[in-house]
């Protein structure tokens, strides 16, 4: 159960959790009404219908004819209907149970109907036991009727092939074509670029499954190309030739769902009528493909008492070869054999403004052969009133906006109003843009749910986490670099960048002691391969590494010995011991709660295809399973258990069907992205199939009409969930405005276009926003006595609920510093040449980077690199510098290949500017006296508490001309700087200190008389006047000038020898990203500065 998930305004009291306690106090020292628990059980209970819902019935069971076709605008009462009917069917007209069957188009919504189904017959006759479930998928019901006629006759049962199957198959057999020049003829604007695309295929599994559902052959589809001129279709036609002898011999007896349901439809119309049901009704007729349309009918021939319900306005699943037209056209169907058309009058869901706003986008769609359905009136009164009126119409300036926008009213209406939160959904129109929301809404601590359906598993990281853990076990996927850190950095290796980088450093450690030469990549990959690799490393990122490697060579000796796919997964699983941790996470609130909530979702979708493939296919191998779930670009229709949560429900409108909510925010509603207009099925027009079957010819057709129906049946379905509010919401800023759907609600509601907050928003609606809110209060010397006065407050009360941050014992600003010492108190300050100049801009920020330096990136290990050519070699060309950095690159570690290929690209670049220096330099006669030369100069600094101070460094390269002048060189990869610059740099006048103390005489004497030639700092990552690097010099420094630089290293000391540092309180945005890194540092409740 979520924090807070039990409040709302009615109910009886429970025992809330700390965090639930302080829910309730959040509310109440804001002045908002206290919030009391509710009891969240709510038996089904039977209501009394209507004159229109009572005639089908007495049509369906006491009519001569077959039964009955129902017409119903959302919220009529359709799925009572079903209930009730199933319900009177074995209570009083003694239709055993068994004899009895629901059914709709998808697996999702036969489910949730089941519980309801269940709750009700055994409300209504105590001790039924029922046969098995009530309510069955049309795929579901035409499987068990095969399945049991092939027992019977003593054959195999029939496979069902799922749609990543048959992509992989479609998949590999396009690829063959092109790798062997063989295959269809395809039409040229189809070549071999756009048959590689997901889409492609998309579009061709799309025209093999209409095939199926009108049983057409492909010579027909030949004709019918050839006659409507669709070149595509005689290739389509080819390729299913070809496809369906592979299917053949690789996947004899199994079957898609439009043949299974075909089949079916054949087997009723020779079935004896004692083994059929004696009575069907269906749900969502409107979503019936043609094939289950068949199905239906043969059942009513067959003398099956039949009642079919639903709505073309909100049919949404065209997609699969629906059509709007469903259900008129079975209506005609069963009208043959003497079903009665009824349509239901009084929308019981909705009052009247929200009816009106259902009305108004399904009276613009076409009416798919019917439309009196849309007369329905308002069943329910308005009582929104509270929540601001059942219409809102609200705008935000951005995307991010928008979604931070919705968190806010979704607060609003549970904290002020007593909404529950599962009585709340946010609709988006498609599954795409629902992960957005879910975090957002996850990041302000509102519980949310969402389907993990419509995208492949291995999208999910939890899921992809655990297959690629058996993946690279099994060694269908080799341990490589890449894999050792996907695995390391997933979900279940439980590792972050950080650690990452720490546990490579102390491999490459090792192998440098042992005097190896092996990259860290290689030592990784040796790490995993072998699990006792890693005991000589005492560390806890070293033995979760260990894990990982002792559960591959689990997995590899378990897959040696036989074990299936779901054994393999089981000790990936269990291995990696989250379990209990995710468990424990998912029962909190807040981004992590929602992540281990969604990880769960996936873990459990993983395991239920996987129990389904050895169900199913029990012959089928590991390596199918693996390539199913990781090659695939279609979303398996599986049915994990789920799990009921106190949350709000983000999903598209299709996802959504079958659910009715308090409240409901459609979101999106930006021009351009809903609707789309954009137009289906382009690549091979697949959709035009189903529209030749029916006569209708391409001429005679809107595309762009068609597509805005569909987009318009979304909008109703969209706005009928809600039973008191619908908000609308859409983003219009400088490059976006609000659609013509947004528009249409604003003006119903009577909105002003634009209002961009809620009705009423004076508070903060999280404990965290309300903690800072409330201590900002406190401490802004703006604040009256009195506003600070409730403020401590309300904080006090917050504090002793445990609401974290409200005690001032947590408050940083107020603790005591953990020392008054100065920072080297009693020590030898150590100056760092490069780190003179960070001691001048901020001391404060010199010190935040000396106690938490930033990571190490790529960049430092190029310049690192570069500097090793510089320091061996003398004359070299740009090849000999480039294979001095080409040799050592593959020590660093890219974040992507793209970087990997930018930073080489720039590397070749210093390799050209080394390369030129060099020769230039042994073309005036200098030599290399020393390199990477380590000095030290003491200072005379009198400071108390201070043992003394020297400035300590490397420099790059010392060089001496034939005349025996010393030139210093500091080497950079970095932009170049003006000479202007270099005069006054700090690191130049360390160097130029050194040498003028004899710091560098140890190299330089040896090899005669010397002088100063000053210093310079080295650029070759460009140049300049026909040279491809660039320098800028600092003049020798005399005596006057070596004093000035003495007396500026003393002041530096002077600013870090102290118990304060200090640095800007105002950060220059355009400042040292190092300053920006420290912003915290400058919040004075987090120092205590004033």
């Amino acid at each position: 159960m979520r924090a807070a998930s039990l409040f709302t305004v009615s109910g009886a009291s429970t025992s809330p959790t700390a965090r639930q306690r302080a829910s309730v106090v959040a509310v109440s020292v804001i002045g908002m009404p206290r919030l009391i628990a509710r009891d969240p059980d709510a038996r089904l209970a039977p209501v009394a219908l209507d004159d229109s819902q009572r005639a089908p019935l007495a049509a369906l069971f006491d009519g001569a004819g077959a039964g009955a076709a129902v017409l119903g605008a959302p919220g009529t009462g359709k799925t009572t209907l079903i209930v009730d009917a199933v319900v009177e069917a074995v209570q009083a007209r003694g239709v055993g149970v068994e004899r009895v069957m629901v059914l709709t188009p998808s697996r999702r919504s036969a489910t949730a109907l089941r519980d309801q189904l269940a709750e009700r017959l055994a409300s209504a006759v105590p001790g039924i036991a029922l046969p098995g479930p009530l309510a069955r998928s049309v795929a579901a019901f035409a499987h068990a009727l095969l399945s049991a006629a092939a027992r019977a006759a003593g054959d195999d049962e029939p496979r069902l092939i799922s749609g990543s199957d048959q992509d992989s198959d479609i998949a590999e057999l396009l690829a063959g074509h092109e790798a062997d020049g063989t295959g269809p003829a395809w039409p040229a604007h189809l070549g071999p670029d756009v048959r590689r695309l997901e889409a492609f295929r998309t579009e061709l599994r799309d025209a093999i499954a209409r095939l199926s559902e009108h049983d057409w052959t492909p010579e027909r589809l030949r004709r019918e190309g050839d006659a409507h001129q669709r070149p595509e279709w005689p290739a389509v036609a080819d390729f299913v030739d070809e496809y369906r002898v592979v299917l053949g011999g690789s996947r004899a007896g199994q079957l898609d769902p439009a043949e299974l349901v075909r089949a079916a439809a054949a087997l009723v119309a020779s079935a004896p009528p004692a083994t059929l049901p004696a009575v069907v009704l269906v749900d969502d007729a409107h979503d019936l493909t043609p094939s289950g349309i068949a199905l239906v009918t043969a059942l009513a021939a067959a003398g099956t008492r039949v009642l079919v319900v639903g709505d073309p306005d909100v049919a949404t699943t065209g997609f699969r070869g629906a059509e709007p037209e469903a259900l008129s056209r079975l209506a005609r169907e069963l009208g043959g054999h003497g079903a009665m058309p009824f349509v239901l009058e009084i929308a019981y869901r909705q009052s009247a403004p929200l009816r009106e706003a259902t009305a108004l986008f399904a009276q613009r769609i076409g009416a798919a052969g019917a439309g009196r359905q849309r007369r329905a009136v308002a069943g329910r009164d308005d009582d929104a009133g509270a929540l601001g009126g059942a219409l809102m119409a609200l705008t935000a300036s951005s995307a991010s906006r928008e979604r931070a926008l919705i968190a806010d009213v979704l607060r609003e209406r549970h904290l002020i109003d007593g909404v529950p939160w599962s009585q709340m959904a946010v609709l988006v129109r498609s599954g795409a843009l629902v992960p957005p929301i879910v975090r957002a809404l996850a990041a302000a601590e509102i519980p949310v749910r969402a389907t993990t359906a419509g995208r492949p598993l291995r999208e999910h990281p939890a899921a992809r986490a655990l297959v690629r853990m058996v993946d690279v076990g099994v060694g269908r996927s080799p341990l490589d670099a890449a894999a050792a850190t996907e695995l390391l950095l997933g979900p279940l290796g439980g590792l972050d960048r950080v650690a990452l980088r720490r546990l490579r450093r102390a491999l490459r450690a090792e192998e440098v002691a042992g005097d190896g030469t092996r990259t860290a990549d290689e030592l990784l990959v040796e790490a995993l391969a072998a699990p006792d690799r890693l005991v000589t490393i005492d560390h806890r990122t070293a033995r979760r590494a260990a894990r990982v490697a002792r559960t591959l060579a689990t997995i590899r000796e378990r897959a040696e010995a036989g074990a299936t796919v779901d054994e393999l997964l089981w000790v990936a699983w269990s291995d990696a011991r989250v379990a209990d941790e995710w468990a424990a996470e998912a029962r909190g609130s807040g981004t992590t709660a929602a992540e281990a909530d969604r990880a769960l979702d996936a873990i459990t979708a993983v395991f239920a295809t996987a129990a389904t493939i050895v169900d199913t296919v029990p012959d089928a191998t590991v390596d199918a399973f693996l390539t199913r779930m990781l090659d695939s670009d279609v979303a398996d229709d599986l049915l994990a258990p789920t799990r009921e949560t106190e949350a709000v429900l983000v999903a598209s409108p299709a996802a959504a069907a079958g659910v009715e909510v308090e409240v409901a925010i459609i979101a999106g509603l930006t021009d351009g992205l809903w609707p789309n207009q954009r137009l289906r099925g382009s690549l091979l027009h697949a959709p035009h199939i189903s529209r030749v079957d029916r006569g209708i010819g391409s001429e005679t057709l809107d595309e762009r009409r068609l597509v805005l129906d569909d987009e318009l049946r979304l909008a109703t379905l969209a706005v009928s969930r809600a039973r008191r509010q619908v908000i609308a919401t859409s983003v219009a800023g400088d490059d976006d405005r609000p659609s013509a759907l947004w528009d249409a609600l604003a003006d119903l509601a009577s909105a002003t276009p634009g209002a961009a907050a809620p009705s009423r928003r004076p508070h903060a609606r999280s404990l965290r926003r309300l903690v800072g809110e409330l201590r900002r209060r406190l401490t802004d010397p703006a604040s009256g006595e009195t506003m600070r006065r409730e403020a401590a407050a309300a904080l006090r009360r917050l504090a002793d609920e445990g609401v974290p941050g409200a005690a001032p014992d947590t408050w940083w600003g107020l603790g005591a510093p953990s020392t008054l010492a100065p920072l080297f108190a009693e020590q030898t300050v150590r100056l760092s040449p490069s780190k003179i100049e960070a001691i001048e801009a901020s001391p404060l920020d010199w010190f935040l980077d000396r106690v938490a330096p930033e990571e190490g990136n790529s960049a430092m290990g190029i310049g690192t690199i570069v500097h090793a050519a510089v320091e061996t070699l003398t004359d070299p060309t740009v090849d000999d510098v480039w294979a001095v950095i080409e040799a050592r690159w593959k020590e660093l570690v890219f974040e992507s290949p793209w970087l990997d290929v930018q930073q080489k690209r720039l590397a070749h670049r210093y390799a050209e500017g080394v390369a030129d220096y060099l020769r230039d330099a042994a073309r005036d006669g200098r030599i290399v006296a020393a390199a990477e030369h380590e000095f030290t100069v003491e200072l005379d600094v009198a400071l108390p508490h201070v043992a003394g101070a020297v400035v300590a460094g490397t420099v790059d390269r010392i060089e001496r001309d034939t005349e025996g002048r010393v030139r210093i060189i500091d080497v950079k990869t970095g932009r170049p700087v003006t000479d202007a610059a270099a005069r006054d740099n700090a690191q130049l006048g360390a160097y130029q200190l050194a040498y003028a103390d004899g710091a560098f005489a140890s190299v330089l004497d040896v090899l005669g008389a010397h002088t100063a030639d000053g210093a310079r700092l080295l650029f070759v990552r460009e140049g300049t006047g026909g040279e491809r690097y660039r320098e800028a010099s600092q003049p020798v420094l005399d005596a006057e000038g070596l004093a000035a630089f003495r007396e500026r290293l003393a002041q530096a000391v002077s600013a870090i020898a102290v118990a304060r540092l200090t640095g800007a309180r105002v950060i220059d945005p355009y400042g040292p990203p190092g300053q920006r890194r420290h912003s915290l540092h400058r919040v004075p409740p987090v120092t205590g500065d004033r």
